[in-house]
């Protein structure tokens, strides 16, 4: 990846791809100009858009063209998979990019309509919807298969029949014979209870399938055992489908890309709310994230991550390089990292102190940071730890995060205690943000140290050739590759680059 975005002369471009998230979403490339040159979607940001950079695009030319011009890259998050889906589609479709071969029809996608303010609801596939519907019932959806919402609009309908007659009839339908309608105009069934037929399909549709899928997975894999696999690849496939109509979407008909992102940070804004009323908080705009990562002391960062308002704030994040602490040392590294951060003489590099400082560190972590960082930390801060405790969600599964509260007993010595957090995924994210990013630029360095040290072997090569050479060639690997004369344009001396050659190239 780094050689292709070298070519591209863009300076910051591999840092912005490396600090992407790893969630689903859809990214813009752009030109110069800003102008959008692609749309695509993902199941993971970070993998899918470095994926472009690497030599794996032989198979795709029309793509291949594209890279030398794009200059910025723009994503916007979303909840699921299919929600990315939904809004790449429409976002092709609204800006046409060059480089975009498909999705650029007017098809839309299909959706489930509930008619719930009827006295007896009625269900339905449909791809528009007009506004006096709307106000009479609910909408799921949207979803981009229309087979698989047909196959599953079909399995609901005999699992809890529903009538789907426009109007009041004396004589039962075709339906009802078939035992897809219950017959309600009829006097076969009583409103209570076909609202539960009713009721049950809204459930399904909000996701809580659980039971349906485990029960068929059960019988899928007692045909596999009897060999009946006819029968467990018909199962296998319905549950694909109902994994997939099931997931929750919060995706709008008449929805934009910002009405999208908007409803978006206005639920992580009520997050931030909730926490600043289950914490005591006076407010709550700011929180800032530290985690460690070293190996035995060595190559130690210390990584910062930030939350304002209930977004993430990426351009936000900071890396501290640690390397005065010699020995494996996590809270003498984040006292170091945190003295750093709320120096004085930094104060011009951040927006605003944080009212929540999060660490990657339990009780013992908390105490010495506690104690080691009276005076220095801004007192409307709240210190908080967050750490695996001994308690398993269920078992099998990992360990359940714990939280450590910094408690002030009536201005007596400061107390440590754990806490039960309720609105904690916004912590729980942040922690694991700080975790990777840390753990990002730690590779890095080992990387770095690698090559290093595999040049430092080559007689004649010092720091200040060796920083030539990678700053020419991009990386050991185009050097291995690279003829005498390329080498010697580098460094000018022809001996060393001859030794250069040599150690790269021992059987010529």
């Amino acid at each position: 990846m780094n050689k292709n975005i070298k070519n591209l002369g863009i300076k910051n471009l591999e840092t912005k791809i490396k600090l992407l998230p790893q969630k689903p979403g859809i990214y813009k490339f752009l030109d110069e100009n800003g102008k959008i040159l692609y749309i695509g979607k993902a199941t993971n940001l970070r993998n899918r858009v470095s994926s472009y950079f690497s030599s794996t695009l032989y198979d795709r030319p029309r793509i291949k063209q594209m890279i030398p011009y794009i200059k910025d890259i723009s994503i916007t998050e979303t909840n699921n998979e299919i929600e990315s889906l939904v809004l790449e589609s429409a976002l092709i479709k609204k800006y046409k990019p060059f480089y975009n071969s498909d999705k650029k029809d007017d098809k839309s996608y299909v959706w489930i309509y509930i008619s719930t303010k009827d006295k007896f609801p009625t269900i339905k596939i449909v791809r528009k919807i007009s506004n006096k519907e709307m106000k009479r019932g609910r909408l799921f959806g949207p979803y981009p298969s229309s087979s698989a919402t047909k196959r599953i609009f079909t399995y609901l309908r005999k699992l809890y029949p529903f009538c789907t007659c426009k109007k009041e009839n004396s004589k039962e339908c075709l339906y009802f014979h078939l035992g897809l309608c219950p017959g309600p105009y009829q006097g076969h069934i009583t409103e209570e209870d076909y609202r539960k037929n009713i009721n049950e399909i809204i459930k399904f549709l909000n996701g809580r399938k659980r039971g349906q899928i485990k029960e068929m997975e059960r019988k899928m894999y007692e045909y596999s055992k009897e060999k009946n696999f006819e029968k467990a690849a018909i199962l296998r496939d319905r549950i694909s489908d109902l994994k997939y109509l099931g997931e929750k979407i919060d995706f709008l008909p008449d929805d934009t890309e910002q009405s999208y992102k908007e409803r978006r940070k206005e639920v992580l804004r009520r997050e931030f709310e909730e926490l600043k009323r289950e914490l005591g908080l006076k407010k709550l705009n700011r929180i800032e994230c530290y985690d460690i990562s070293n190996i035995q002391g060595e190559l130690a960062y210390g990584s910062m991550v930030v939350a304002e308002n209930g977004e993430i704030r990426r351009d936000q994040y900071r890396i501290f390089k640690i390397e005065d602490i010699d020995k494996s040392n996590d809270p003498a590294m984040l006292e170091r990292v945190l003295e750093r951060r709320f120096d004085t003489k930094n104060k011009m590099k951040y927006s605003s102190n944080p009212d929540i400082i999060l660490i990657d560190g339990g009780k013992a972590q908390l105490s010495v940071l506690d104690k080691g960082l009276k005076g220095i930390l801004p007192f409307e801060s709240t210190l908080i730890g967050i750490s695996k405790g001994k308690r398993l969600k269920r078992r099998g599964a990992r360990q359940l995060d714990e939280f450590w509260l910094i408690t002030d007993s009536n201005g007596k010595e400061n107390k440590i205690k754990r806490v039960d957090i309720i609105n904690k995924s916004i912590l729980i994210d942040l922690r694991d943000e700080a975790h990777r990013f840390a753990i990002l630029h730690h590779r890095k360095s080992r990387i770095r140290k690698a090559k290093n040290t595999e040049l430092e072997k080559i007689p004649g090569v010092g720091k200040k050739r060796m920083k030539k050479l990678l700053k020419d060639f991009g990386d050991i690997r185009t050097l291995k590759e690279a003829d005498l004369d390329k080498i010697n344009q580098s460094i000018n001396n022809k001996t060393v680059s001859e030794e250069i050659y040599k150690y790269f190239n021992p059987k010529e």
